[in-house]
């Protein structure tokens, strides 16, 4: 096992967040925060699930890298 030393997490479940998936600025909650960041990027990063818009429907954002979140609007 690999050891990291990523400290603890910004985010929290329930944030309101501004992010750029793929550079795209969106706004949306987080629903899901995976400590060490999911398989392909575990132990480089912390990820998060983030509900937001995508053609003006609900989508669910998976695994989005904690560096594409730009600040927090509000939070819970």
């Amino acid at each position: 096992m690999t050891s990291t030393n990523l400290g603890p997490m910004k985010y929290r479940i329930g944030d309101q967040v501004r992010f750029s998936p793929q550079g795209n600025c969106q706004v949306g909650e987080i629903k899901v925060a995976d400590f060490g960041g999911s398989l392909e990027m575990l132990g480089k990063c912390h990820s998060y699930d983030i509900m937001g818009q995508f053609n003006g429907r609900a989508c669910l954002y998976k695994h989005s890298p904690e560096a594409d979140i730009e600040e927090v609007l509000t939070s819970k």
